[in-house]
């Protein structure tokens, strides 16, 4: 059957719920309710320049989106979004701290493409757009998931 949405694709919680309404149902209440947590700590770690913070909610929210079948905001814009934030939060750090080591190795494990794009849009700016994105995006699949709750 297509899908029907074009944020959402339910077809993941089809599958590991083996089609069970009332548990898909569980599971998107569980997500709405996160929405605000994951714009909360957005917009607190963008306030006060915290990357880690923005890294960790970017890390987080990837999974649950990924779980809605939001694809391509968790594989590439949230995922995206954590390694900017992490590349910021490298340029505070003693360059040979354990931290900074680890950030550097999973930067340099991707193609150089990939990595010449972070470094391009590795700024507050590029921060903001993603954020934005997510929120608008979110804000979308709401009212998506909120029409399978309601059926």
């Amino acid at each position: 059957m297509p899908n029907p949405y074009s944020h959402i694709d339910l077809g993941y919680l089809e599958s590991i719920t083996d089609g069970s309404y009332d548990l898909i149902k569980e599971l998107i209440s569980i997500f709405i309710e996160q929405i605000p947590e994951f714009k909360e700590g957005f917009d607190e770690g963008l306030a006060s320049k915290d990357w880690s913070q923005i890294a960790a909610v970017a890390h987080k929210a990837k999974s649950s989106v990924m779980s809605m079948g939001m694809e391509d905001l968790g594989n590439k814009d949230l995922k995206n979004l954590e390694l900017i934030a992490k590349l910021l939060k490298m340029e505070g750090l003693e360059e040979d701290s354990d931290e900074a080591i680890q950030i550097k190795k999973s930067i340099d494990s991707y193609p150089e493409d990939r990595k010449q794009w972070l470094m391009a849009n590795k700024n507050e700016s590029s921060v903001k757009e993603l954020i934005n994105h997510f929120n608008k995006t979110c804000e979308a699949a709401l009212i998506e998931l909120q029409e399978v709750i309601e059926n």
